[in-house]
């Protein structure tokens, strides 16, 4: 066996994460297709004068697709044009087994090496490259399963990152036992799973944000509020939505979400109601808006007619229609004042 065909065989004791045999790609063509099938379409640059060997294993396990590779000397590049071409946004989570990769993005760069673990986006662009023998775990999700983690993502990616201890050793566990007992899951347990570990991933990195510890993970805790709240004020409409929907689209339990709530003294469905009632109210006071009350209620979430001029009452001290009068009345004075001073 070569050199370099020696440190393109897996070591003894950095054995195979996955069940699924390492395939091995001889030429750029062949791994160029089969990073753009399991990956998105990247430039691949061979490094160094060796022969171009890389070897790689799929498995996807609930939204978590899981690749293991082995490479030869590379630099992969997801230029800006490749980035424009998306059609939706995945997180790449990058885990170094041995050898030495280094991962840049939005200006930082990182040099992974055994145990650390870094992320990137794939709707912007980015570059890794490889050192000989690189042998890694690429962790593909789809950004929309991180929404409520996406401002400390951001704020994190092209960066190291250690998993010897804390949160992100929790979150290394799990990865371990959800590789090895993914394909025994069914479909619904292992979407769950698999989400909860890369959570457990994306909170982690509160723990390496600047100033650290509590004050970073409440930071965290701000911007996963703050996705929700854009989420209720863009879905207000929705008249289902209540603490349990937004429990299951966050994917966290209704525990967590009063406790996001909490800080700002309201409960989820407080929130909900004032923010609808709110939008009606604006609407209400603008001349521009001719549609009915009824169906204004409506078109924001309220069943009922009477119920919203109930809870709009209790809100803002007066009813619906007399609230439109009032601020009808007001234009029309505006309106008359500005005429006479011309």
């Amino acid at each position: 066996m070569s050199p370099l065909m020696s440190k393109l065989a897996v070591p003894a004791s950095d054995a195979t994460w996955l069940s699924t045999p390492l395939r091995r790609f001889n030429t750029r063509c062949d791994w160029a297709d089969s990073i753009s099938e399991h990956f998105v379409p990247l430039e691949v640059e061979p490094r160094g004068n060796g022969p171009f060997r890389n070897l790689a294993a799929n498995e996807t396990l609930g939204c978590l697709q899981v690749s293991e590779l082995v490479t030869s000397a590379q630099r992969v590049r997801r230029t800006r044009v490749l980035a424009n071409r998306s059609e939706s946004a995945q997180y790449k989570f990058s885990v170094q087994i041995s050898g030495r990769t280094l991962i840049a993005q939005d200006g930082h760069s990182a040099e992974l090496d055994p145990g650390d673990w870094g992320v990137y986006d794939t709707s912007r662009p980015y570059e890794v490259s490889e050192e000989p023998g690189a042998h890694f775990l690429v962790l593909q999700i789809p950004a929309h399963v991180l929404s409520a983690w996406e401002p400390m993502i951001q704020s994190q990616l092209g960066r190291r990152f250690g998993s010897s201890h804390g949160g992100a050793r929790v979150a290394m566990d799990a990865l371990r036992a959800l590789i090895a007992q993914g394909q025994a899951l069914g479909p619904d347990l292992a979407f769950e799973v698999s989400s909860t570990v890369m959570r457990l991933f994306a909170l982690s990195l509160g723990e390496h944000a600047d100033g650290g510890g509590v004050s970073s993970l409440e930071e965290v805790r701000q911007g996963q509020l703050r996705v929700i709240l854009r989420h209720v004020h863009e879905h207000l409409h929705d008249s289902g939505m209540s603490a349990e929907t937004l429990a299951q689209r966050f994917r966290m339990s209704r525990r967590y979400l009063y406790k996001l709530f909490a800080s700002r003294g309201l409960t989820p469905a407080d929130y909900i109601l004032g923010a609808r009632l709110e939008r009606c109210r604006d609407l209400l006071g603008d001349p521009a808006c001719t549609r009915q009350i009824g169906e204004l209620a409506y078109a924001h979430g309220f069943l009922d007619t009477s119920a919203f001029s109930h809870a709009f009452r209790r809100r803002f001290g007066m009813s619906p229609s007399e609230w439109r009068t009032q601020h009808a009345r007001l234009a029309q004075d505006l309106a008359d004042g500005h005429a006479g001073s011309v």
